[in-house]
């Protein structure tokens, strides 16, 4: 891999600095380096093992990612994105973190799934795939511009039973109530997981933009709780590193709802540390330990933040 020099901004050091248990050095030279290449296997199409059989015949070699199913990292350089295979929709271009949000709802046929921000469609496309067709997806976004790359991607994808709809996620609980079986807010972020794909983000960084988003986070994971069943789950993810746009987020929500329960979560081989309970002398709720932080050097990927979020019967 070609590395190059990544410009922080001043604040954004400061800020890193902060964290607990963060490595800058290792950190920055993960940011240096392009992302690997990976994707997701098109099982609404085709059995998994006929697409492989294809990519393997063009002598495309890839590694199985543990954590999620039917995704895989390319073990060489590959123009996949504009293989057959990608342009028939055989198979979905993801970040090999990015798909473990989706392994976390863990969303099941039959049920009513909502993705709350879903365009361009990475995680709507895998939530239909293990639905398989049956129950209800809902993928919404509030731009119409980027619902167009949604509704092009559920479509070359192949998924039949989803509705897509362009609300402001705010505006669910007042229009259905306690409706969805499984919710995921993978919220708009500062990107700080993802500087390897725009090293802008990290010169342009501000924590008064962070502090920003967070409102805007905080609410829609509210609406989200709100439109739950008793019983259902919501998964709160983001691609960035920020404690106001992650935890803050979560702990806000479990303070002002009552029936909120953070679960822990489990995915194999997937490498992390557990949730900052203790920031800048704020004390958190100890359940907030069992969100997962997830650096770029952690598994030479994405960084993510992700929780998982029962609403208690």
């Amino acid at each position: 891999m070609n590395q190059q020099k990544v410009y922080l901004s001043d604040e954004l050091r400061e800020y890193l600095v902060k964290l607990p248990d963060i490595d800058i050095d290792q950190l920055v030279d993960v940011w240096s380096q392009p992302l690997p290449e990976s994707f997701r296997v098109n099982t609404l199409k085709l059995p998994e093992k006929h697409i492989l059989e294809r990519l393997r015949n063009k002598n495309i070699r890839f590694k199985k990612i543990p954590w999620t199913r039917y995704g895989y990292i390319l073990e060489e350089n590959y123009e996949i994105g504009v293989s057959l295979e990608h342009m028939l929709g055989l198979i979905y271009i993801q970040g090999p973190v990015s798909m473990a949000p989706v392994e976390v709802l863990d969303p099941k046929p039959g049920e009513i799934v909502l993705d709350m921000c879903a365009a361009p469609g990475s995680k709507s496309t895998q939530i239909a795939q293990l639905m398989e067709g049956r129950g209800v997806l809902v993928a919404n976004d509030p731009s119409i511009e980027r619902c167009k790359a949604l509704s092009s991607n559920l479509q070359k994808f192949g998924v039949l039973n989803v509705v897509v709809t362009t609300l402001d996620g705010r505006a669910f609980p007042k229009m259905v109530g306690e409706f969805f079986d499984k919710v995921l807010v993978d919220a708009p972020c500062s990107s700080l997981g993802i500087i390897s794909k725009d090293w802008s983000v990290g010169k342009n960084w501000t924590l008064k933009h962070a502090k920003r988003l967070s409102r805007l986070q905080n609410q829609l994971l509210k609406a989200a709780f709100d439109v739950l069943k008793p019983g259902g789950v919501l998964v709160y993810s983001t691609c960035t590193l920020t404690v106001e746009e992650n935890e803050m987020v979560v702990n806000n929500l479990i303070e002002s709802r009552e029936d909120a329960v953070v679960e822990k979560i489990y995915l194999d081989g997937l490498r992390y540390r557990e949730g900052i309970i203790d920031y800048d002398g704020l004390k958190m709720r100890e359940e907030i330990k069992n969100t997962v932080r997830i650096y770029p050097y952690h598994n030479n990927a994405e960084g993510f933040y992700i929780a998982k979020i029962v609403k208690k019967v």
